[in-house]
C-alpha cells in the first residue's frame, strides 16, 4: 500500500475520535527525555488540573477537576474555561486541516499512481 493510502486509511480509521474534544490544562514536576525533544509528567508525579470532553455530536460538555486546583489557580480556571468556549472554532480548524492533508494526499496518489 503506498504511504499515502496509509495515511488516508488511517485518518479513516480514526475518525470516530474527531466526535470528541479533549481540552487538558494539567500541571506537575515534568522531565523531557534524553534529545530534549519530548515532555512528560515525572513517573509518580502529582498532576492537577482540569480535563473537559466536548462531544461535537450532541453537544455535551463534561469538565473534571480538583478542588484545591479551582481553588489555587483561578487564572489556570479561567485560562481552561476560555480554551473551551474555543472547542467550535477549534474543530473546525482541525477538520479543514484534515481535508486540506486528504485533498493534497489523494491528488499525490493519483500523480504518482
Amino acid at each position: 500500500m503506498a504511504k499515502a493510502e496509509q495515511i488516508i486509511k488511517s485518518i479513516a480509521d480514526k475518525i470516530d475520535d474527531l466526535t470528541t474534544l479533549k481540552i487538558q490544562t494539567l500541571m506537575g514536576s515534568m522531565v523531557t527525555n534524553d534529545d530534549g525533544t519530548t515532555v512528560t509528567f515525572k513517573p509518580n508525579a502529582e498532576v492537577k488540573g482540569m480535563i473537559s470532553n466536548i462531544d461535537l455530536i450532541e453537544g455535551d460538555i463534561k469538565t473534571d477537576l480538583s478542588e484545591e486546583f479551582y481553588q489555587k489557580y483561578p487564572e489556570l480556571v479561567q485560562f481552561h474555561q476560555s480554551r473551551e468556549a474555543r472547542g467550535s472554532e477549534i474543530i473546525e480548524k482541525n477538520i479543514q486541516t484534515l481535508k486540506t492533508i486528504v485533498d493534497v494526499l489523494f491528488d499525490l496518489k493519483d500523480k504518482i499512481g
